[in-house]
């Protein structure tokens, strides 16, 4: 039966066990039921912490719901190279909707980094101190690391972030689940769904820095779902690699049970 079981619990533990790359996972079920491992162990945050702008957005679009169709201007400085495809395309004018649908689809940078210079970075990383305790956004994206101000969270602290974006059913959320759903990195948690002939949902959002490879998702069929985190932290290509299948093999155990009768 689908869901966090006994044995599920004890397939992914055993899998867990191969690795000795920095590993933390959190993994919770629609009833609730949760597996997690160093879910509190403090990583690098790369692109998941856009997860948190979302959530910051959307705490102001519940104030003031047109703000979705506010245009903003793109500077030349803030463009920025990494993720993402505004910093290449001619286009200087967008839809604060657009560029948040941009910042969770495409991990884009530069969408992230002109949210938070229009709604003020110091703003949004107190909401998040307040709100989801443990992710920390101390820098722009692609900004150097000044006085170690970085960007740094837990498995544990993200989940109900990323929840936050599936918790209801409206505007923000529908189009914010769209983004996910279309997510353009594929490679990690489920990068089987297509060998699997996955006949549910996927949505997800991925992170990565130098020796870092991270990724959340939500897994859902019919009205069965798991939100997976796994974030790794590794040494060289062989550990690269490792932390990669670690990911893609949690996901397909995942959606292996999701499809069992």
């Amino acid at each position: 039966m689908a869901g966090m079981s006994e044995k599920l619990a004890l397939e992914l533990t055993e899998r867990l066990q191969e690795e000795k790359i920095q590993v933390a996972v959190v993994i919770q079920d629609e009833s609730g039921k949760t597996f997690t491992l160093k879910e509190q162990k403090i990583f690098p945050g790369a692109s998941l912490l856009k997860v948190g702008i979302a959530d910051y957005v959307k705490s102001i679009w519940q104030q003031k719901a047109d703000i979705l169709k506010k245009t903003l201007t793109v500077r030349p400085e803030q463009r920025v190279a990494g993720a993402g495809v505004m910093h290449y395309l001619s286009q200087t004018k967008w839809s604060l909707r657009d560029i948040v649908a941009l910042m969770l689809g495409t991990s884009d940078n530069t969408a992230a980094n002109i949210l938070l210079d229009h709604f003020g970075r110091k703003k949004v990383s107190d909401w998040l101190t307040d709100n989801f305790p443990g992710l920390q956004l101390q820098r722009n994206f692609i900004a150097p690391v000044v006085a170690g101000k970085d960007n740094f969270l837990t498995a544990a602290a993200l989940l109900p972030a990323w929840q936050e974006l599936f918790g209801e059913n409206n505007e923000f959320t529908f189009f914010c689940q769209n983004a996910l759903h279309e997510q353009t990195e594929r490679g990690k948690l489920i990068y089987y769904a297509d060998d699997l002939k996955f006949s549910g949902d996927t949505f997800n959002k991925t992170g990565d820095l130098v020796n870092v490879e991270h990724d959340c998702a939500r897994l859902k069929l019919n009205q069965k779902w798991f939100d997976c985190i796994v974030l790794t932290r590794f040494t060289g290509l062989k550990q690269h690699q490792r932390a990669l299948k670690l990911q893609q093999d949690i996901g397909r155990m995942l959606m292996q049970n999701l499809l069992q009768k």
